[in-house]
This record gives C-alpha cells, structure tokens and sequence, in this order.
C-alpha cells in the first residue's frame, strides 16, 4: 500500500501544488483506464497495485534469478543458463529513470541493478558448467570490463579461458585482478583466486564442463494426431510385445488384422512396427487406405510388374464408412482376399466397426484368421513411448513429467494420440533440451491440449475468416450412422475452392490438425472431433445436413471423373436435400 502522499512525494519532490490531492486522484484514474478498473485498489489509507505479479518485469526477474540457482544447485546447468538468458531479456536499460529524485525509487533501482549483477554472473557460471564456454566467453571479458572490482567475475573470465583451451591467457587474467585489486583498493584476491590459479597451473580436470549433449533435434520426435508411418521407425517405442506377436500371427497365416478402439495406436503398430519390419527383412511393402473409392485406391497401389507385395490397409473400416457403393465394396473385399493367398495381408479396424465384417462371409473367415486385439499400452511401454524418442532426439524428460503422463493415460487405450500431441505441445514450451511439467500443464494436458491448440488458432485468424475454417473442417469430418465423427479424406480439389481454403489448410497443418499430402486433406485424427467442442457443436447443429453435404460431394466428383455422363444420381440427391430442409452449404 502506498499513501497519497508518498505518491505526490515521487511526482513532485518538495514543491507539491496546492491541488496535489485531485491530481494524484486523476493520475490514478488514468492509469486504471490504461491497466483495467481493478488494477489499482483504493484503501483507506492509499492505493495499491492489484496486477498478477506475472505482469510485473521486475518480479518475473527476481522469480527467475531465484529459479536459476536453484536448478543450478540441482546439477542442472543447462536449464539454469537457459532460464537466466530469458530473465536477462527482460531489462532494457536502467530501471526506474523517472523517479530518481524519489529516495524509495531509487534504492529499489539500485537493488535492481544489483540483482542483474548478479544474475549475468549466475548466467556466466551456469553456461560454464554446462560445456558453453565459447557462447559465454565474449560475455565474461564484458562483465570484468564493466565491473572490474567484483572478483567473481575475473574467475569466471579465466575459468572461460581455460575451457577454451587458452591457459596462458587465464592465467595472466589472474595476474591483472592482482593488479587492480592492489592498485584500486589496496587489498589482495580471496583465496578462491590462488586456488583457482593452482587448479590451472596442474590442468585440474575439475575445471572442464563434463562433456555436453549433442545439440538437441530440431524436429519434434512425436508426431502429435498423427500416426508413425514407415520412416519413423526407428522413433517408435512400446509397442515391442505387439509387433513381435503380429509378425508371428502374419507368418502363420499370412493375414494379421488388428483391431482396437480410435486412438489405441492401430495405424502406428502397423505402419511403424510390422510394415517396417517386414521391409527390413528385404520385403516389399505398399500401404494404403480405401477412402471413398476403395478398388481405385487398390489399383493405384499395388505395382503392376514384379512378385506381389506386402499390402498394408490401414483404417480398413473405411470401406464400410465411405464407401457407398455396394458392389465396388464386394469387389475390394474380394481382391484383399485374393492378395492374401499370394502375399501377406495387413489390415487395421476401428473395434466398433468389427460387426459390417460379418455380412461378407469369406472376408469374415480371412480376418478370423489374423485377429489380433490391440489392448492399452503397459505402465513400462508407456514410459519407453514417452522417453525414448526425447533421448534419440538428445532431449530431457522431467521424472515428474513421465509419471504424470503416465497416470493420466494408463487403462485409456484411445488416449495414445492425444499423449503425443500434448507432448508435442510441451516440446513447443521446453526449456532448453528439457521437457517439463510446466511446459505440459501449459499445454492443457492429454485433455485440453487438442482442443487448446484448435482453439487458439480460431481465436488468431480473423473473424471473416471464421466461417472458411468452419466450413473446411465439417468436409473433413463424415458424420456415421449414428452421429459420431469419422475422419473423411478428401482430394485437395475438392476442398480448396480459393486461396483462403489454401492458406486455412497451410495453417491447420502447421498446427498439425490436419495433413495435406499426396494431394489428400484430412483431420490429423478423429479425437479432434471428439476433443474440441466447437466442431463438436458445428457437427451437432445439423448433422442431416452435413451427411447430405458428404453424399453431394462424394457423387458430383465421381460424376466429373466419369466425364458427367449421367445426371440421375445428383438428382436424386438434390431431392433428399430438398425435403429434408438440411442447411448443408455446398462451396460449388
């Protein structure tokens, strides 16, 4: 709390004007104006300041500076440097300019100061303990110049010097403090400065920064909503049990179908553990999806010269989901049949899909035969999903971070996509090679981190913009029989009708809710639909409409591939749309 009068003393000095007390009234409501109307609390003695101390530099720098020793007292010297290097960013010259006529000022500004002494001392060392000496070298021979009467700071000058090989050098800088000391104050160095120099003189190994880290990846080794593919091998982990047990089950019977929940890691077991493995035994693999149009996807991926190839079909539900076509489903099934009675047949299904199999007897007895039942990743494989890839990519898991992760998602077999995408949003708040539970809890967690990131960026776009985003993420989402969301994969022509729909779709995959490759736009993952209310709401606001919507555009394309030769399918679809009074928009 501080009194009208000491404030007046900090504007004024001695010659305060008689009307000092509706001045000081005004400045205060300006300043509410400027901060909010419950910045400043008035009491009955004065005024405080009612901001969150976060929105103070000055606290947010002396949390820091307290934060930095304590992680370098920790042996965590990497951290420490990096958490000191953001605190020093925060000063932009001598505090408190305004006010040093002001004795409460200035003192402050003088503790400041001091603290920031201290703070580039602290940075100085923690960067020394962590094997940086040559980022820091420049630094150190600017401290001792500005403040050459603080001993600490010609030690660490020397200590630099000597990691960077320059022990004659480290050595004469020793000799000048003794000179300056000497001259200056008439005093000679602490005993610290003689056993620093004895330690230099016999090349104590204590003096060398343990060897550093490689400098971490700058990729992010987990791939959020998206599954592992074939070329992340070697970044996927726990899920060796599974693999093994499917290669046997597939050299067995030459068919492996994998079935579990959405979000149980189906697409990455197959893709990233049994494909690669198969392709590093020398064997030829092709993957695929069926999508709307199943036999052409087939055709367009098997080769059509050599032995036949391994066939992957991930997310093999689609052809039940997308599919409308009756016999081209039969006729896919069939060919998937047929592949596996010359080569090995891989497929993956959504659990609640397990039932559509049944009406296609000889595809029913084909999956029988290779149905492996993908359960909940176990506490260890959870731990090794979570931390080997941060060690390939030379970064550090907090303990806490691991076990925190791991309670959360233990016995929650469709939360894996989720875990890797509140990680890969923890990778994006690291502290230097460090993922932490700060960084986690920052990113909303396995449950909030989805529909954080989603929402953040419909906040940033404008609000014209809105709407285009709106509209290309419920034509990316098939609403099911019952109403539940199935991710729907879409050729690029179909949704980018303009440059907006070009520019949402860039900045949707840059948050990795959404990918574009090969042509194809879809959701990254169906937990998207499930995780963020707002597509949620927009699903549920008209979901006649949107299934009306999906069948349009699904048939107007497939009437333009076959050169609009027939016109009786639209029209049969224009008159459901009709009577249903559905509000689908159609963007041609």
């Amino acid at each position: 709390m501080v009194s009208s009068e000491e404030l007046a003393e900090a504007v004024w000095s001695e010659q305060r004007p008689s009307s000092w007390p509706k001045v000081i009234q005004g400045c205060v409501v300006r300043l509410r104006k400027i901060l909010g109307v419950r910045a400043i609390e008035t009491l009955p003695l004065g005024y405080r300041l009612a901001v969150p101390l976060d929105d103070l530099d000055a606290q947010r720098f002396e949390r820091a500076i307290g934060r930095g020793r304590a992680l370098l007292a920790a042996d965590e010297a990497e951290r420490s440097a990096l958490v000191l290097a953001d605190a020093l960013t925060l000063w932009r010259g001598p505090p408190l300019t305004e006010l040093e006529s002001w004795d409460t000022a200035r003192i402050e500004a003088e503790r400041l100061g001091e603290l920031l002494h201290a703070a580039e001392e602290l940075y100085v060392d923690a960067a020394l303990r962590s094997g940086q000496h040559q980022e820091v070298l420049a630094k150190a021979q600017t401290l001792v110049n500005e403040a050459p009467l603080r001993e600490r700071r010609w030690v660490l000058l020397a200590t630099a010097q000597y990691q960077a090989g320059r022990e004659a050098e480290a050595l004469r800088t020793i000799h000048r403090l003794r000179a300056v000391l000497n001259r200056e104050l008439g005093l000679d160095p602490s005993s610290d400065i003689d056993s620093l120099e004895q330690a230099i003189l016999r090349q104590d190994p204590s003096l060398v920064a343990e060897h550093a880290l490689p400098d971490p990846d700058r990729d992010c080794p987990y791939p959020g909503l998206k599954a592992y593919d074939l070329d992340d091998a070697d970044t996927f982990f726990g899920r060796d049990a599974d693999i093994a047990a499917c290669l046997r089950k597939l050299a067995d019977t030459s068919v492996l179908a994998v079935v579990g929940p959405s979000g149980c890691g189906k697409s990455s077991l197959v893709r990233a553990g049994v494909a690669a493995s198969l392709r590093r035994d020398g064997q030829r693999v092709v993957v695929m999806t069926p999508g709307t149009h199943p036999v052409a996807a087939l055709t367009a991926t098997l080769p059509t010269t050599g032995p036949a190839p391994a066939l992957v079909v991930d997310q093999c539900e689609e052809v039940f989901s997308l599919c409308t076509s009756v016999s081209e489903r039969d006729q896919f099934l069939s060919a998937l049949n047929a592949h596996q009675a010359v080569a090995p047949l891989v497929l993956s299904f959504r659990a609640d899909r397990l039932a559509d199999i049944s009406s296609h007897p000889v595809f029913a007895r084909t999956v029988e035969q290779g149905l492996y039942l993908l359960s909940a990743m176990k506490e260890d494989d959870l731990r090794a999903a979570i931390e080997q890839p941060a060690r390939l990519a030379s970064l550090v898991v907090e303990p806490g971070l691991v076990d925190l992760l791991v309670n959360e998602v233990a016995d929650q077999p469709g939360a894996l996509p989720l875990m890797s995408h509140a990680l890969g949003e923890t990778w994006q708040r690291r502290e230097g090679r460090t993922l932490t539970v700060a960084g986690y809890n920052a990113s909303g967690g396995i449950r909030g981190a989805v529909a954080q990131s989603a929402e953040q960026v419909y906040e940033r776009i404008p609000p014209e913009q809105q709407p285009v985003l709106r509209d290309l993420l419920l034509r990316l989402v098939t609403p099911g029989p019952e109403g539940e969301p199935i991710r729907s994969r879409l050729p690029r022509r179909l949704v980018v009708t303009g440059p907006d729909d070009a520019s949402m779709i860039d900045l949707l995959a840059g948050a990795r809710l959404v990918t574009s490759d090969e042509g194809v736009v879809e959701l990254a993952h169906e937990s998207l639909a499930r995780a963020w209310p707002r597509l949620r709401g927009w699903l549920d606001d008209d979901l006649e409409g949107q299934q009306i919507l999906h069948h349009l555009a699904r048939t107007a394309d497939s009437w333009d591939g076959l050169g609009r030769l027939t016109v009786s399918s639209i029209a049969g679809y224009g008159s459901r749309a009709r009577q249903s009074g559905g509000t689908a928009r159609l963007r041609r």
